[in-house]
């Protein structure tokens, strides 16, 4: 039976590494998104929304992936063949264009245009699939019990499980968040869809960040206290 949530202390290496890697990917997020606002370049998400955010996605991906496969490394999950391994990542791959598929759909049904803006729209499912599914790909991989036990028995490990369960959550209601200012009579162009579901996405991802980094710290000090007494 899974131990309750964050009630496992994580190895020392896991936990520190866990928060330098939460803070490395808010400062790189912060410095891609927030320093090129409104400066016309590539990296500019109102002017260059879909190269930008192609940009985003795959810094997302490289960062979770590393990070997954130190997190399998410690574990020792690690010692397979390479044709295995060659295999998880492909489904893995599958897996997680299905999930950018399923937002594209989503967001069809919540009212993004059916016809006009498609590679807007898959541009910003496959954002939130970075943000809310393909970390937990890469530290849970395609075990439908680990994310039973994660997501809906609120059984995660403290450490790298809880990230993945914080960010996914918060990445969600980000995107939701994110469609208020679209029908607003402000006439902004960053109005336009799907720019500020892209934004609220990316910008709740990293307070997912820093609230679980925040959380790791307060539980893992109060585990190691109960721990040594």
């Amino acid at each position: 039976m899974s131990a309750p949530m964050n009630t496992r202390l994580p190895s020392k290496d896991v936990y520190y590494f866990t928060i330098r890697s939460n803070i490395y990917q808010v400062v790189l997020l912060s410095l891609l998104i927030f320093l090129p606002w409104n400066t016309k370049t590539v990296l500019d998400i109102v002017s260059y929304t879909l190269l930008s955010s192609e940009i985003l996605i795959c810094a997302i991906l490289i960062s979770n992936f590393l990070i997954g496969l130190y997190v399998s490394q410690k574990s020792n999950l690690v010692k397979k063949s390479v044709s295995y391994r060659v295999r998880a990542v492909l489904k893995g791959a599958c897996f997680y264009m299905l999930a950018a598929c399923f937002f594209h759909v989503i967001a069809v049904l919540y009212g993004a245009p059916f016809f006009e803006s498609i590679s807007q729209t898959f541009h910003f499912g496959a954002l939130l699939a970075s943000t809310a599914v393909f970390p937990g790909l890469c530290l849970l991989g395609l075990n439908v019990s680990s994310w039973i036990r994660v997501f809906s028995l609120n059984s995660a490990d403290l450490g790298p499980e809880s990230v993945v369960q914080i960010t996914a959550l918060s990445s969600i209601v980000g995107a939701w968040l994110g469609a208020f200012p679209i029908p607003l009579d402000w006439d902004r162009d960053w109005q336009e869809w799907p720019i500020t579901c892209m934004v609220g996405t990316l910008f709740s991802y990293m307070t997912g960040l820093v609230i679980a980094t925040l959380h790791l710290c307060i539980r893992y000090n109060q585990l190691r206290k109960h721990k040594v007494t």
